[in-house]
């Protein structure tokens, strides 16, 4: 809403834009006066339809050419589509003609920090202050170009004025929280949000960041305590319903973890992310029947949602239900085929399924894409043993220590296998190594190799004698 000249009273700014819109699917238009054209396309800008507000301001120009105002809209709209070059020409034909030196400066800034020239943004805002009455506007984006050049310091310094003057900036809030936390000072950030607190309870965006801040100096109580208060003074803050939720895991509380998120479903409308949070809190308390039933629902609020797949394929697979755990983890890995956690995943329930042939595939090209984790080639090569592979075995762990040299893990997994052949004295060497490496692993290598125990060079090895 905003004031109408002539009659002296209000007209309703989406009435006047679906005017503009019917009268443009018709063909037709009207004379607009200069406070009009600026609502119209100052509302196609603000709904990030610039491209619009661009048209409808050049539409604008042609009725007032000698607006400054509607060419310093246009420097304004020409930056945000990047479209710089435009921009500065129609700036530099402002010069000398246009005596709004704030929203000179403005323009000004605006473009040289498109351009990335943030320390000429930095001045420009600075003369910008000197003619305005509302300067809080200036300070915000004073401080997001310090942002960008990293002096957070300076940043804090005008974000802090800025709010000052305007408490309800959510936008300065998380700003400024977020230098505290570049800064690595959440001490500071602590004590500056109670500060504000002090001056703004009612701030639920305060409350939230102090809640973050106070949950990563390892202060969870606090930080539960102050999401409360963020919730309780506005319960459709699903942000802190969540940073809660998280909170409560941590602590181990999982049965409140999960109704935390279940209350957002109330507020927020029911996510495929916040159903899939639940089922992990069950699946933490062993309620897998629960479980199961919240990350099915994720899967049908988000089919995309690669995490719910894969943490069921894993309650599947432990349950020897094959068939399905085959079926979600192929699933989760179409979706995230970069995951190696859910590639090396499938090639386990794919061997444990009885399908070795898919097994091996995946195996090898896990190795191919460089995945190279000891457990995955000693896997493998047990793989290719079960199935009478046996030289192809020897060579997958041959080749992963030539890649992992100072893997215990492998050379005690070699050293049982050439033992098991009777190569004995290549046995002793590769066992004698792995016992250098690691000490604690003896236990690891019996419990693969338990006939080895009887076995009078191992003994002597292992000290069991």
């Amino acid at each position: 809403m905003f004031e109408d000249e002539n009659e002296d009273d209000f007209f309703n700014l989406l009435d006047l834009i679906d005017e503009f819109k019917r009268m443009e699917s018709a063909g037709q238009s009207r004379f607009y006066d200069l406070e009009e054209f600026e609502a119209i396309s100052d509302y196609f800008y603000e709904t990030g339809k610039s491209q619009k507000a661009l048209e409808v301001l050049e539409m604008a120009i042609d009725q007032h050419p000698y607006a400054s105002s509607l060419q310093l809209k246009k420097v304004q709209y020409l930056t945000s589509l990047d479209k710089t070059r435009e921009a500065s020409k129609v700036l530099k034909e402002l010069e000398g003609q246009v005596h709004d030196y704030y929203e000179m400066h403005m323009a000004r800034a605006g473009l040289y920090s498109k351009t990335g020239n943030h320390q000429k943004a930095i001045e420009q805002y600075r003369q910008a202050l000197a003619h305005t009455e509302f300067p809080e506007d200036v300070y915000h984006l004073l401080a997001l170009e310090y942002q960008l050049i990293g002096a957070y310091d300076k940043a804090l310094r005008y974000l802090k004025m800025s709010l000052a003057l305007y408490p309800e900036d959510e936008i300065a809030l998380y700003n400024l929280a977020l230098c505290y936390d570049l800064l690595e000072r959440p001490e500071q950030g602590i004590e500056y949000l109670e500060s504000f607190i002090d001056e703004n309870p009612y701030s639920e965006i305060a409350w939230y960041h102090l809640g973050l801040m106070q949950s990563k100096m390892g202060d969870n109580l606090q930080a539960l305590r102050s999401l409360d208060y963020a919730i309780l003074i506005d319960d459709y803050f699903s942000a802190a319903y969540y940073e809660k939720a998280r909170i409560l895991e941590q602590e181990f509380r999982y049965q409140e973890a999960a109704e935390t998120y279940q209350a957002t479903f109330e507020y927020d409308g029911a996510s495929g992310y916040g159903y899939y949070k639940t089922g992990l809190c069950y699946l933490r308390l062993g309620k897998n029947q629960q479980a199961e039933k919240y990350l099915n629902k994720a899967i049908q609020e988000d089919s995309e949602l690669e995490e719910a797949y894969y943490e069921l394929a894993l309650l599947k697979d432990e349950q020897k239900q094959w068939a399905e755990s085959l079926y979600l983890i192929n699933k989760a890995v179409e979706l995230d085929p970069e995951n190696w956690e859910y590639r090396h995943s499938s090639a386990m329930m794919h061997r444990r399924a009885g399908k070795l042939d898919e097994a091996v595939l995946i195996y090898t090209k896990l190795i191919e894409d460089e995945y190279y984790n000891a457990s995955t080639f000693t896997e493998y090569a047990q793989l290719l043993f079960d199935m009478c592979e046996f030289k192809q075995g020897m060579d997958v762990l041959y080749q992963a220590l030539e890649l992992i040299p100072d893997s215990s893990q492998l050379r005690y997994q070699l050293a049982g296998y050439l033992y098991t052949i009777e190569e004995q004295d290549e046995a002793a060497i590769y066992l004698q190594k792995a016992i250098a490496l690691d000490p604690g692993g003896k236990s690891f290598f019996l419990a693969l190799f338990p006939w080895l125990k009887k076995n009078p060079s191992v003994r002597l090895l292992l000290g069991l004698d």
